[in-house]
């Protein structure tokens, strides 16, 4: 197929069996054109022009965003990995170019959304966690920070006594690991192997618990 003028690149093309016109809206080009067609049609040479003319520019935009460059990268890939599997759909009379920028940032706007909502749900964990107040929750976030706490409570049950003592100390007293050395007259090293003891066992013991957690807190701010 061989392009007849240049100045009506979007209108008419050289074929054996004659003149043909191919009207495109002006955003499209002949290349976009035919690039679009092949990915509908499976192609994956025509997949890849697309991948390579957009991806930089498309990472660029994402990392002003997020300004993190690997995340950038993630989002960018399935926005491409969505198009390639959905391809059946495309209109080659369609120029990709907008949906592709308005794709990555829909997915950027929601990745930090999330990210708030998960940064929140790890804030509740470690208030609840160095037993400290609780103030800024709301109702729902109370009622998880209460269960977690006796979760927390009863795990504390089943440390070694010595551990449970020293943990005891540190997390309700707020004794500094100098003081609680002094106190039980151990030396500062033992304070703190006793506490990464417990904080190990307290954290495999509470795995599954604190998962729970979080997911109920990204479920209610979906709600």
């Amino acid at each position: 197929m061989k392009l007849l003028n240049f100045k009506q690149l979007h209108r008419i093309y050289l074929t054996n069996s004659g003149f043909f016109l191919l009207y495109l809206p002006q955003n499209v080009t002949v290349l976009e054109y035919h690039i679009i067609k092949g990915i509908k049609n499976s192609d994956e040479q025509a997949f890849e022009l697309l991948f390579r003319k957009y991806y930089q520019r498309l990472c660029g935009f994402a990392n002003k965003f997020l300004n993190d460059i690997p995340e950038s990268e993630e989002i960018v890939q399935e926005v491409f990995f969505s198009i390639w599997k959905n391809r059946e759909k495309l209109s080659p009379k369609e120029s990709l170019k907008p949906y592709l920028f308005k794709s990555v940032q829909n997915l950027c706007l929601n990745f930090i959304q999330h990210q708030k909502v998960v940064d929140r749900s790890y804030r509740i964990i470690e208030i609840v966690y160095e037993n400290s107040p609780h103030k800024e929750f709301s109702a729902y976030e109370k009622l998880l920070a209460s269960e977690l706490e006796q979760k927390i409570d009863d795990a504390i049950k089943n440390l070694p006594s010595g551990c449970a003592e020293i943990f005891q100390l540190s997390r309700n007293e707020g004794l500094k690991y100098s003081e609680i050395a002094e106190k039980l007259n151990i030396s500062v090293k033992t304070v703190e192997t006793q506490i990464s003891r417990a904080l190990k066992k307290l954290r495999a013991e509470l795995k599954d618990y604190l998962i729970v957690v979080i997911i109920a807190i990204l479920t209610s701010a979906c709600l």
